[in-house]
């Protein structure tokens, strides 16, 4: 969780403007403007979003005996509880179904974390955005950046452990940091855009953990898709979730090479989080310093 009072996480962010408002003419710019300068303004502070991150990441293990170790330790933890539970309850090999559940696992991990505490970011920030002037992405973006980090830490920690469980090396992993990325700005479409609502509906931060804990039975993570009735499968595939969990499951679990609508459709709906994303900030940057 993002502390935004600390004395030395706000000597990481440059000097800037004292100023709160945007200037009037830069409420008029048209969205590829506005794209520049969000760039612009971002690469300006990009040290001080790794600050951030690497403050953020030494806070949440601080004075813990096994440290960063514990981004291992839960989702093992969850991934052993539930590969024992279902794998009798499916009656499948518990190595095999191991793997299968850790692939959904940690990118559903991913996914809930990037809303839950990305979501109220920019209320989190609110000492810092009435001081100085920072781009509104800056806030998801460090929250996204730093569940991303213990991401690739558990999943890669994960993946060792499953090549002893008997999984094999695949040349489609070559692929993985390509699905990675795409999964990381869909997340940080996803933070912007709840970080924004909350902003204007504060219970949006309690609501989304409920409907998030619940969802995860909603997606094929715990269960093979080929249990699902044919009549209800349309409706797990229109889960913008499930393309995501696939893209990981077809390069790391089943060892293929993705196809065109295996990227295509998880891409779409990247672009399409990104763009909604963007357009809601555009609209409201000017309001949400008012609204704090």
């Amino acid at each position: 969780m993002l502390d935004l009072l600390d004395p030395k996480t706000q000597s990481a962010v440059p000097a800037a403007p004292a100023t709160v408002a945007l200037p009037r003419k830069l409420t008029d710019e048209g969205i590829v403007a506005f794209i520049q300068r969000t760039v612009r303004e971002l690469n300006t502070v990009k040290f001080a979003l790794l600050s951030f991150v690497v403050n953020n990441l030494r806070r949440r293990y601080r004075r813990s005996i096994l440290g960063f170790a514990w981004s291992l330790i839960n989702p093992l933890l969850t991934m052993l509880v539930m590969t024992v539970v279902f794998s009798v309850l499916f009656q499948r090999d518990p190595r095999t179904f191991s793997v299968y559940v850790f692939t959904g696992l940690l990118p559903f991990q991913f996914i809930k974390d990037s809303i839950t505490l990305g979501g109220p970011s920019i209320v989190q920030g609110e000492h810092f955005l009435k001081k100085v002037y920072l781009n509104k992405t800056f806030f998801p973006l460090v929250t996204v950046a730093t569940e991303g980090t213990n991401f690739c830490f558990s999943l890669f920690s994960l993946m060792a452990l499953a090549f002893c469980l008997g999984l094999k090396l695949q040349v489609s992993m070559v692929l993985l940091p390509a699905v990675i990325l795409i999964l990381f700005v869909f997340n940080a479409a996803l933070a912007l855009t709840f970080s924004i609502a909350t902003v204007y509906f504060r219970d949006l931060t309690h609501i989304s953990e409920v409907v998030l804990g619940a969802a995860i039975y909603l997606c094929p993570i715990l269960y093979p898709m080929s249990l699902v009735p044919a009549q209800y499968k349309v409706f797990f595939m229109l889960n913008p979730f499930y393309w995501f969990i696939e893209l990981f499951r077809l390069v790391i679990c089943e060892g293929r090479i993705p196809s065109a609508i295996d990227w295509g459709v998880p891409l779409a709906i990247m672009t399409v989080a990104v763009v909604f994303s963007l357009l809601i900030l555009k609209r409201k940057e000017r309001d949400l310093i008012f609204r704090l």
